[in-house]
């Protein structure tokens, strides 16, 4: 009985998107709902953070984690998650291309099936139902916008699309 809950203990790590690793995949950030994570839940997934901030109505713990920098929102009053931020190195990308736009769907596409097929972001904003994701191509940066993790509408800004 023991081994078999020593089996299932990853397995439900993974279902409530926990992982040990100190530096996360993006799909794992992207999980996180904001007002449902706890403190205890962030440090056992990210670590201890390598910077707090704290001024009377929120605290912010910021975390370097490479190439990337995760800085953590936490409301003073109710010690709430309240939103996370992830900025990346820019990668620029070449040119934006169309036959993407036709896979990305207002109403249908996840931000977890765009971050599949967009790749890696230069920054993303993550809270509790509004979700900002934007992408750097050669002339243009793609901006996606997603309410309760569904997309809601993209743009292009800079050059048109070729």
């Amino acid at each position: 009985m023991r081994k078999k809950l020593l089996l299932l203990l990853p397995l439900f790590l993974i279902t409530c998107g926990l992982s040990f690793a100190k530096e996360p995949d993006l799909q794992s950030l992207a999980a996180i709902t904001p007002q449902l994570a706890s403190p205890g839940q962030m440090a056992a997934m990210l670590g201890q953070p390598t910077r707090i901030e704290e001024n009377k109505k929120k605290t912010l713990w910021h975390y370097d984690l490479g190439d990337c920098d995760l800085v953590l929102s936490w409301d003073n009053k109710s010690d709430q998650f309240v939103k996370f931020s992830f900025i990346n190195q820019p990668v620029q990308k070449k040119a934006f291309d169309a036959r993407i736009s036709r896979k990305l769907r207002s109403g249908t596409t996840d931000l977890s099936q765009a971050l599949a097929l967009l790749g890696t972001p230069k920054d993303m904003t993550i809270k509790e139902s509004k979700q900002e994701v934007h992408y750097t191509y050669e002339n243009s940066v793609l901006r996606l916008f997603f309410r309760d993790r569904v997309l809601v509408d993209y743009t292009l800004l800079g050059q048109g699309l070729n």
